[in-house]
């Protein structure tokens, strides 16, 4: 095999590895900083508690709404979270949303939450299991690219 053909064989390898790594980006870099983490929506006070995310929710925060004492490690909810495997929302949950407002414990408080419209949510759990199951994959498949291109080199020294 000339150099040539190892050439072209790494070329494609390595653009199909980068193709897999764009359509599946979502999935191998879960903690985007556009995502807000959430856990254990309730019934009574705050929906949810911020896990990670808080810093990128104060940044989406409408400045109207900036003058006010926003507490950012706890959410109220426009719309609910529910899934077939947890109806009532209290998983760990990978959100997606903008801040649309405010909302208060009771009237009169001095401090509010941001009330959040929920454009799309991941359960955590099921997201990740898929997560490292690609990370797992796409090294498989790496370490049998690397070991093909060095078994080829090395048959023609």
């Amino acid at each position: 095999m000339s150099s040539t053909s190892r050439n072209k064989r790494f070329i494609i390898g390595s653009i199909i590895i980068l193709i897999q790594i764009i359509i599946f980006r979502e999935y191998l870099f879960p903690f985007r900083s556009d995502q807000i983490v959430i856990e254990g929506q309730s019934c009574t006070c705050p929906h949810a508690k911020v896990v990670k995310g808080e810093t990128y929710l104060e940044s989406i925060t409408p400045d109207s709404l900036k003058k006010y004492n926003l507490i950012y490690s706890e959410v109220y909810f426009e719309n609910t979270i529910s899934t077939p495997s947890d109806l009532m929302g209290v998983s760990t949950y990978l959100i997606e949303g903008e801040v649309v407002g405010k909302k208060s414990i009771a009237a009169g408080d001095k401090y509010s939450y941001p009330l959040i419209r929920i454009k799309e949510f991941k359960e955590l759990m099921l997201y990740n299991l898929f997560s490292w199951s690609l990370y797992g994959l796409m090294t498989l498949e790496l370490i049998v690219f690397i070991l093909l291109l060095k078994r080829k080199s090395s048959k023609f020294r």
